[in-house]
Order: structure tokens, then C-alpha cells, then sequence
């Protein structure tokens, strides 16, 4: 048996009512009802990637979702032993163990966070950029105007841009730093919305100009990715990435840009505006599952998909979809845990104290 997956009736359990029910941040399904288009190729098994590519990247996904916090990511890993235990922050942020910081920067441009982090049991030094957090990235988000690219290779969104040139020096300057330092085997670019844009625009900076720095293997792994430029700077792009993989071995980069069921994002800002995606071979994910999906249908935002009916599927958490709810988590989780980790006034003393207790009087539980 099958099922299409974007036809089927949703029947949601009491703890998916509830998890809807509870949403606080916007997750843009209302955008795929007027921007998003569906693609006529209709996704199958044949497509579908492997298990253990999910955890991979799912994973990575963890240190993107990490420059969400308003608490500084330096006291986040210096208390992990605390903050991984359940009910605290980072009680489901395994990827996170033992990893060192190489530099924590905030672009000059709407203080921009971005992490730079080194990663010992995978030997990576992976680069995550942060999605938008503030009244100010709203604003670059929203400014849609083309600017020109340095390079002369057409033109990409000036407020995308803008946040890019407030990190870029400061940036280069940390993976400089963690290359001297750790002598990582790759190094790995992500970000969710905004940030996957950025990170798109930090790549072609590396491969166009910072080409003997990089390590042996370079990856770049985004979630949510608004279009970044126009047709002329996608194939710039493109054609930086064919170089590099000619030069040093077609595995020797590897792009991964996620889109998930329902996400709106992705279709932003509209093709019509002579917006492109980077990604010629973007990944659908949906119902806990990712799909290759062909060059040809790269600038779609949604795909029917065609799989075998399982139980896996059929319990799916999120079977609604949105920009929030990449990689089998709820972004909102961090979130609301880290603010109130903020309020628990974690430079101070006792604050584990103070933290627990304001578990118990939002009423979850806390195994002993």
C-alpha cells in the first residue's frame, strides 16, 4: 500500500492539538497558500535518502538552532552537563557534547549571531548562522531590493547582503582561527531561514576568494532557506561550487538545502521578482522522511510524495509542517526553555535552583 502524503486527511492526537494549539512564533503556512508552488514530479521511495542521513544532518541542525538563544552560547556549552538533563534547554542537543567554541561573533549589521565551533568526534568546524531574532532582521528580511554582487555575477537581496557584510571579516577571521587551531577535516557551513541565506553568501565569498584555506572536505547544510539572488548570481554560484568539486573531487563538497512540508519560507522572496534558489538539488522533508528532489524542480516549495504506509508515518509530531519543525524538533522548545533560563538569571549563583523551580510552576514534570 501507499499514501500521498500532501492529499491526506490529518486526524491529529490530543498531544498534536495541544502542540498547535500552544504555537507562539510564526511559521509561515500561511505564505505557502499564496507564494508556494507545487510541483508536478511526484516524489516516491526512489527518492527517499537513508536513515542515517537524516541523523546527520538533523544533528547539524542542533548548532543552528543553538543561535537562537538570548542566553550567551559561551555559558550554554560551559553548563552542558546541567542544561542537557530533561527539562533544561538542551535536553535533546546530544550533537552538542564535548565540542569546543572557537568564536562567538555579532555582526556590526543588526548584531547578526553567529557561532563558530569545533567539533571533535566528527572533526568539524562547523559555522552556524542565525535565523531572524529581532525586530531589526525583520526589517533587513522585508528589504527585498536587489543589490549588486561584487563580483559583477548579477545581483542578491540587499538586506540578506547587508547582514552578510557585518559578519563577513570578523567571521573569516574565527575560521581562520579554528583551522590553525584543530586542523578540522571539514568545515560545515548551516543556518535556518535567514541564516541559510547568509551561509549561501559566506560560501561563495570562501570559494571565490579564500579557496587555499579551506580544509579537504566543505559542506553546506541549510533549513528553510529563503532565495538568496537573481539568476545571474545562482549561476555564479554554481559554477564556484562545479569548480571546487573539479578541482579537488565531486565529494568533496557537499550542498544540503532542506525544505520542509508546509515551510512558506522557502518560496520567499517570489520567483516573479527574478529571485532563484542556489541549491540545484534541494531535499524535501516530510512526515519524518527526506526526498532527493530533481534539478528541474528546484524552485518549487511543495511536492506530493508517494510512500509506503507505516506506522512511523501515520505518528508523525508535526504532520502539519512549518518553518519551525525541521529535523523531528520544535524550534519553540529552546526557545521558551531559554527564556526561562534567562529568567532564572543565569550569571548569578543558584540559578539551577531557581530554574528548577520555575519548571515546577509551569507544571512539568522533572524525573528525580
Amino acid at each position: 500500500m501507499s499514501t500521498m502524503f500532501s492529499a491526506r486527511k490529518l486526524v491529529l492526537t490530543k498531544e498534536q492539538r495541544r502542540l498547535y494549539a500552544s504555537e507562539k512564533l510564526v511559521n509561515f503556512r500561511w505564505i505557502c497558500k499564496i507564494a508556494a508552488t507545487y510541483s508536478p514530479y511526484i516524489l516516491t521511495e526512489r527518492e527517499s535518502l537513508p536513515e542515517n542521513m537524516y541523523e546527520g544532518l538533523a544533528e547539524l541542525g542542533q548548532f543552528a538552532e543553538l543561535t537562537y538563544s538570548a542566553v550567551p552560547v559561551e555559558f550554554l556549552l560551559k553548563n552542558f552537563a546541567t542544561l542537557s538533563q530533561p527539562g533544561f534547554p538542551l535536553d535533546d542537543f546530544r550533537a552538542l557534547r564535548d565540542v569546543i567554541l572557537v568564536d562567538s561573533v555579532h555582526g556590526s549589521c543588526a548584531d547578526l549571531p553567529v557561532h563558530i565551533i569545533y567539533r571533535p568526534s566528527t572533526a568539524q568546524l562547523i559555522v552556524a548562522i542565525s535565523g531572524t531574532t529581532s525586530v531589526k532582521h525583520i526589517l533587513l528580511d522585508l528589504r527585498a531590493l536587489k543589490t549588486r554582487h561584487p563580483s559583477g555575477q548579477g545581483s542578491v537581496h540587499s538586506g540578506f547582503w547587508a547582514l552578510f557584510r557585518g559578519i563577513q571579516s570578523p567571521v573569516l577571521a574565527g575560521i581562520r582561527r579554528g583551522i590553525a587551531e584543530h586542523s578540522p577535516r571539514e568545515l560545515v557551513l548551516t543556518g535556518h531561514s535567514m541564516g541559510g541565506s547568509v551561509a549561501c553568501l559566506l560560501l561563495t565569498e570562501l570559494l571565490a576568494h579564500e579557496n587555499e584555506l579551506l580544509p579537504a572536505h566543505v559542506q553546506i547544510t541549510v533549513f528553510g532557506c529563503p532565495r538568496v539572488g537573481d539568476a545571474k548570481f545562482v549561476k555564479y554560484y554554481r559554477s564556484l561550487v562545479a569548480l571546487f568539486r573539479e578541482r579537488r573531487g565531486a565529494e568533496m563538497l557537499k550542498e544540503y538545502s532542506i525544505k520542509a512540508y508546509n515551510d512558506g519560507v522557502p518560496a520567499l522572496p517570489p520567483a516573479r521578482l527574478g529571485y532563484r534558489h542556489c541549491s540545484q538539488q534541494p531535499i524535501y522533508a516530510v512526515d519524518g522522511k527526506m526526498y532527493k528532489v530533481p534539478a528541474t524542480e528546484c524552485e518549487h516549495t511543495l511536492f506530493h510524495v508517494r510512500a509506503a504506509t507505516n506506522s512511523e508515518a501515520t505518528q508523525w509530531l508535526f504532520p502539519k509542517g512549518g518553518h519551525n519543525y525541521y529535523n523531528g524538533r520544535n524550534v519553540e522548545y529552546l526557545i521558551k526553555r531559554i527564556t526561562w533560563l534567562a529568567d532564572a538569571r543565569p550569571a548569578e549563583e543558584g540559578w539551577e535552583t531557581r530554574y528548577t523551580a520555575i519548571l515546577r510552576r509551569k507544571k512539568i514534570y522533572i524525573p528525580s
